[in-house]
């Protein structure tokens, strides 16, 4: 068995191997649910379940439970009660790329034999929230939030045409294709037929 970085490369392989032969099979069914507080501005999310392929994974272990919010300093500015500091919805998908983009390099870095003993991966923009406030239309997203930037630094012994191998590994994060591309959304909205759950 060779180990590098904790994964097993023959079944990584193997793995990637299945995924090529049945194009029809590994894939996730992923959700996650937002619950109002019942005060502007801040929820809480639950991520749990998942669906590979037909099979439901559901266990204690896989459920989490995130504050959403906003930062204090801007509550205290638009009147929130009780301001506070809260991870930012936007913050996270950045947070959600920078992992994701180490997860592409890291996986394929270990089966192509690249020796990265650090990786950091940065990623920033600016945000105008007047579309979320309704001052301006959806139609000026791409106004409000600004172009993402993000970085990588890259430790060990590494050679140029390795680092350009990572540079190339970094756009096959699913994150990074979220954000980059122009993915379709489909929404409903209804109402509930039920008492919804409290946080």
């Amino acid at each position: 068995m060779s180990m590098i970085d904790n994964i097993d490369v023959s079944k990584l392989e193997q793995f990637r191997a299945f995924l090529t032969d049945n194009p029809d099979k590994g894939r996730l069914s992923l959700e996650a649910k937002a619950v109002y507080e019942r005060q502007a501005g801040r929820s809480t999310v639950h991520i749990g379940a998942y669906t590979l392929d037909d099979t439901r994974i559901e266990r204690p272990t896989r459920h989490y439970t995130i504050p959403f919010g906003a930062w204090r300093e801007v509550e205290e500015a638009m009147g929130v009660g009780g301001p506070t500091d809260r991870m930012e919805p936007v913050e996270m998908a950045l947070a959600a790329t920078a992992a994701c983009v180490i997860n592409a390099v890291s996986y394929n870095a270990v089966r192509m034999g690249i020796p990265i003993e650090g990786l950091e991966v940065s990623v920033r923009s600016t945000v105008d929230p007047r579309v979320l406030f309704a001052l301006r239309g959806p139609e000026d997203h791409g106004a409000c939030f600004g172009q993402v930037e993000y970085s990588v630094e890259v430790q060990g012994d590494i050679s140029d045409e390795q680092l350009t191998m990572i540079e190339q590994l970094c756009v096959h994060s699913p994150v990074y294709g979220l954000l980059a591309e122009a993915i379709p959304l489909k929404s409903t909205v209804r109402r509930a037929s039920a008492t919804l759950a409290a946080v």
